[in-house]
């Protein structure tokens, strides 16, 4: 069954239940006129009473013949909304409402609405993104392995991990672009020839852009993740800082960071700089303020993320994480063969 049918089959059971909840105001009328109003012999009191009656029994005939909500064939006549994710009418039918988004999934429907149990005063188009990104799970719970690992668009993050093979092409970065006390660092060439554009239009400002870390192998950052338990750190902690192996932007060579953790990052000029212009090179902030419960990472204002000017762009724009873009643009754009998907709302 497609996509398209489903979504008509939710349609027609949202205007069964407002044909029923018509039938019923028509029914309680009917019961108290009858209590306490005048009755005719054999019929109704007045006019509109037999009027009311007749467009009961009309639509009630459309209904069941076919002539009207639903077709004929489709055996849901006796359906209600809650019967399609297992919940109340109401609940369903505020979530069917929403089932024409791009990044509507009919599979999470039901977590959608358990989602929105949890927190009511999200939106459903929240709700939705959410569920998507897999937010309404443990971090590193039902994790999956990203079938566009070399894609610029690659979403790497605590529920999508790289394949343990994984390695991109790289290119070197020239050392003089470096910091001076890291060794040789690689990027991806897409990422590295955007990188060279920013930090040349930066020196002309005399600002000094250099690369901190770029490319890390998935056995390097295990690592870095087992040291930084040994040293007497929590899970939580670590978790929050450094990124599994498997789950790191650094593997795919297109992460930068681009000033060292050591320094008070957003008092530099370099940082005011690229915070407002980064996206012009393809680059974002992939990690930002107040943005952990959905990134499961700290603020990191030294990690840049390629992604393409245009996307950058629209994510600066919007104020929002690259897994809220990915979801609600990316991914309905590869399952429906678009390759961007279609624009909403953020």
């Amino acid at each position: 069954m497609g996509v398209g049918h489903k979504r008509r089959k939710i349609r027609n059971i949202i205007k069964l239940n407002i044909f029923l909840f018509i039938i019923l105001i028509i029914c309680v009328f009917f019961y108290y006129r009858n209590e306490t109003g005048p009755k005719a012999a054999g019929g109704f009191s007045d006019p509109l009473m037999r009027e009311a009656s007749q467009m009961e029994k009309s639509s009630a005939d459309d209904f069941l013949n076919g002539r009207g909500i639903l077709p004929a064939d489709s055996g849901q006549s006796k359906a209600v909304a809650g019967d399609v994710y297992g919940e109340k009418p109401a609940e369903s039918l505020e979530l069917a409402l929403y089932t024409e988004l791009p990044y509507f999934i009919e599979e999470n429907a039901g977590r959608y609405t358990d989602f929105k149990k949890r927190y009511p005063d999200y939106s459903y188009e929240k709700i939705i993104t959410y569920v998507n990104i897999g937010l309404d799970r443990e971090f590193y719970e039902n994790v999956s392995v990203v079938d566009d690992a070399d894609s610029i668009t690659v979403l790497v993050n605590k529920y999508k991990k790289l394949p343990d093979d994984f390695e991109p092409e790289l290119v070197q970065v020239e050392q003089s672009m470096c910091a001076p006390t890291v060794g040789p660092q690689y990027l991806r060439r897409e990422a590295y020839e955007a990188f060279v554009k920013m930090r040349e239009d930066a020196k002309q400002l005399g600002l000094n852009i250099t690369v901190c870390s770029g490319y890390r192998s998935i056995r390097t950052q295990e690592l870095i993740w087992n040291d930084a338990l040994k040293r007497g750190r929590t899970l939580e902690d670590v978790d929050s800082s450094i990124a599994r192996a498997g789950h790191s932007e650094h593997h795919t060579g297109l992460a930068i960071d681009v000033i060292t953790a050591e320094y008070d990052v957003e008092k530099t000029k370099e940082f005011e700089w690229y915070s407002q212009n980064a996206y012009k090179y393809g680059f974002i902030i992939r990690y930002p303020k107040d943005k952990e419960h959905i990134t499961g990472y700290k603020y990191e204002p030294w990690h840049l993320r390629y992604v393409g000017p245009e996307i950058a762009k629209e994510i600066y724009e919007k104020d929002i994480t690259f897994d809220e873009y990915y979801v609600q643009v990316i991914q309905p754009g590869k399952s429906n063969g678009t390759g961007r998907g279609n624009r909403c709302c953020f």
